[in-house]
C-alpha cells in the first residue's frame, strides 16, 4: 500500500517519459542506427553499386524531412500515441516483409513507403513532441533522457545485430527485428498520453506546469508565453539554428550511412566495425547527459560549436592517418559530438515553448531533405569512382565547420509577454 502510495504521487509525465526514452531506445538501435550493419550484406546480396545502397537508406532520412512539417502538426493536434501504434505496425509489418524481397526496386519502395513512414511517424520528432508537451521546469533534464535513449539503442542493438546478421544472415535478423518493433510499440505506447491538459493537470495544481517569471519592460511581473511558429519564424535565432541544422543533420546523414564502409575502407572487418559502432554510441551517452544536464545551466552554444568542431577534427584525423587504430579517436570524437547535438533541440524548446513545439521540428527537419539525400549518393559516387571516401569527407568537414559558425551567432529572442490577469490561466494553457 506504501508503495502504491508513492506511485500514485509521482508526476504523470515521468511515465510518459519512461515510455518515449524506452521507445526511443528500441527504434534508435533496431531502425535507425542499425541500419548501418545492413548495408554491405544487401549491397553485396542485391549485386548493387555503392551509390544505390547509399539511397535505400537515405531515402528513409529524406522522408522525415519532406513529412517532418505534416508529421510534426500531426503530433501537436492529435498526440503522440495514436501516431505510436501506427508507426509499429508499419515498421514492424515492412520490416518482416523486407526479408522475403529479392530485388532492387520492391526493396527501395517498401523501406521508403512502408519501413521509413512508420518510423518517422511513429517516432523520432513524435517522442520529441510528446515529451516536451508534458514539461516546463525540468525540460532540459526530460529531453536530455529521452535523446539519451536514442543512443542507448545504437549502443546495446548495434553489436548484436551484426552478429545476427553474420549468423544468420540479414534477411532472418530483419523478420526479428519487425517482431520486436511492432511488439514494444504497441505495449509503451500505453503509457502515452496526449497532455497534462487533458489529464485535468495545469500550471495551478502541477509545479512542473508553471512557467518561471520573467521581468517585462514596465518592471512588472509578467509571464512567459509560447511562440507561435509564425512568431518563431520571425526571429534570427530560429533561421540561425536552422541553417546550423541543415548542414548538420546533412553531414551526419552521410557519415552514419557509410559509417560500417568508412571503417572497412580503414581496413576493419564488418563484425569488429559493427562492435565499434556499437561502442561509439555507448560512448555518447555520457556525452548527451552530461551536455544535455549543463545546458540546463549554462549557454548552449560553446557546447554545441565544440562539439561540431570535433566531428570536424574525427573526419580530419581519418582522412591524414592511414592506419585501422585512428577509428578509435575518430569515434571518440563523433561520441563527443553526438553528445551536443541534444542542445540544439534542448535550445528549440527553450527558446520556443511546447505549443508550436512539433511544427518547428517538422520544419527543422524538412530543411535537410536534399541534403540528407545527396550528400549519401555524393559519398558514394565518389567512392564507386575512386575507391578513397578522401574528397567525401572534406565536405562534411566544411560543412561542420560552417553550422558550428552558424550555431555561434544564435541568440535567445525576447520572449512573448502575457501580462497576467486575475483568475485566468496564462494563454499557453488554455
Amino acid at each position: 500500500m506504501r508503495i502504491a502510495s508513492r506511485f500514485k504521487g509521482i508526476y504523470y509525465g515521468w511515465w510518459v517519459l519512461v515510455g518515449t526514452a524506452l521507445l526511443a531506445a528500441f527504434t534508435g538501435g533496431v531502425l535507425i542506427h542499425g541500419s548501418s550493419v545492413y548495408f554491405i550484406p544487401i549491397r553485396d546480396e542485391l549485386a548493387l553499386t555503392t551509390v544505390q545502397t547509399a539511397l535505400i537508406f537515405t531515402s528513409s532520412r529524406a522522408l522525415a524531412g519532406v513529412g517532418g512539417p505534416f508529421f510534426g502538426w500531426l503530433a501537436d493536434r492529435y498526440g503522440g500515441r495514436p501516431l505510436i501504434i501506427v508507426g509499429s505496425i508499419l515498421a514492424g509489418v515492412g520490416f518482416m516483409y523486407l526479408q522475403t524481397v529479392n530485388s532492387y526496386l520492391p526493396f527501395l519502395l517498401v523501406y521508403l513507403l512502408v519501413v521509413s513512414v512508420g518510423t518517422h511517424l511513429g517516432f523520432g520528432q513524435t517522442l520529441l513532441t510528446v515529451t516536451n508537451r508534458w514539461f516546463v521546469r525540468r525540460k532540459a533534464i526530460a529531453l536530455t533522457i529521452l535523446l539519451t535513449g536514442f543512443a542507448a539503442g545504437g549502443a546495446i542493438f548495434v553489436y548484436p545485430i551484426g552478429i545476427s546478421v553474420e549468423e544468420l544472415g540479414w534477411r532472418q535478423t530483419l523478420l526479428y527485428s519487425g517482431v520486436l518493433i511492432m511488439v514494444a510499440g504497441l505495449a509503451l505506447s500505453l503509457l502515452v498520453r496526449h497532455s497534462p491538459e487533458r489529464m485535468g493537470l495545469t500550471p495551478e495544481n502541477e509545479p512542473e506546469l508553471r512557467p518561471n517569471p520573467v521581468m517585462g519592460n514596465s518592471g512588472d511581473i509578467s509571464i512567459k508565453r509560447d511562440f507561435t511558429a509564425y512568431e518563431a519564424m520571425r526571429t534570427k535565432a530560429f533561421w540561425l539554428i536552422l541553417g546550423s541544422s541543415t548542414l548538420r543533420i546533412s553531414a551526419e546523414t552521410a557519415i552514419m550511412v557509410h559509417i560500417i564502409p568508412i571503417m572497412a575502407w580503414k581496413g576493419m572487418d564488418e563484425q569488429s566495425a559493427a562492435g565499434l559502432v556499437s561502442l561509439f554510441f555507448f560512448l555518447s551517452i555520457p556525452f548527451r547527459l552530461g551536455f544535455g544536464f549543463a545546458g540546463q545551466k549554462l549557454p548552449f552554444q560553446p557546447m554545441l560549436v565544440g562539439g561540431l568542431l570535433a566531428s570536424a577534427v574525427a573526419m580530419s584525423l581519418v582522412i591524414r592517418i592511414d592506419a585501422v587504430w585512428v577509428l578509435y579517436p575518430f569515434v571518440i570524437l563523433l561520441a563527443v559530438y553526438e553528445g551536443t547535438v541534444v542542445l540544439q533541440w534542448l535550445a528549440l524548446g527553450d527558446y520556443f515553448g511546447r505549443k508550436s513545439y512539433g511544427t518547428l521540428t517538422g520544419i527543422m527537419r524538412a530543411s535537410d531533405v536534399v541534403g540528407s539525400i545527396m550528400l549519401p549518393i555524393y559519398a558514394g559516387w565518389i567512392f564507386d569512382n575512386t575507391g578513397s571516401y578522401t574528397t567525401s569527407l572534406v565536405t562534411l568537414i566544411a560543412m561542420m565547420a560552417t553550422a558550428a559558425l552558424l550555431i555561434a551567432l544564435a541568440r535567445r529572442p525576447s520572449q512573448p509577454l502575457l501580462p497576467p490577469t486575475s483568475g485566468d490561466a496564462p494563454a499557453t494553457f488554455r
